[in-house]
């Protein structure tokens, strides 16, 4: 009796496995399942400047806004504080008027002209000027950008 119990147990296995696998097969489709149709929604093309704007991060964004706003940042790479205020732009730094001051053992004579003593500091086209390292969100408002 223990035999025929393990012989039918051995064959329901494997004739199961066939009937499963055959169940799960995608190409053949599920017999128990009822149509679903699915409806596509139509593809709506962005214009130019809508998928230019999709695409900018906001550090992108900003960096673009106080560019064309006339701001300057003035840094130096031996700065942490700098390498700081550079890095919250990630991808914008690209599009930032930023200016080093450090050169060769002296200051620029860009960062001279316009009295920079201390970096970071930013510039502002109406002379404002913003020392340390600044808060991505209030450099937007000291120039009329959003964030």
């Amino acid at each position: 009796m223990k035999k025929l119990a393990i012989l039918f147990l051995f064959v329901f296995i494997f004739a199961g496995c066939d009937w499963f696998q055959e169940s799960m097969d995608p190409s053949l489709g599920d017999p128990m399942a009822d149509e679903v149709v699915v409806e596509e929604e139509p593809e709506v093309e962005d214009t130019p400047e809508e998928a230019a704007a999709d695409s900018d991060s906001k550090e992108v964004v900003l960096a673009k806004c106080l560019t064309e706003n006339g701001a300057k940042l003035y840094t130096a790479k031996w700065c942490g504080h700098c390498q700081n205020q550079k890095k919250a732009f990630a991808d914008g730094l690209e599009y930032l008027d930023h200016i080093e001051c450090a050169e060769g053992d002296g200051w620029a004579q860009e960062c001279k002209d316009a009295d920079v003593t201390s970096v970071p500091t930013w510039i502002f086209a109406d002379g404002t000027k913003k020392t340390g390292n600044t808060a991505l969100d209030k450099l937007a408002s000291l120039s009329g950008c959003e964030y």
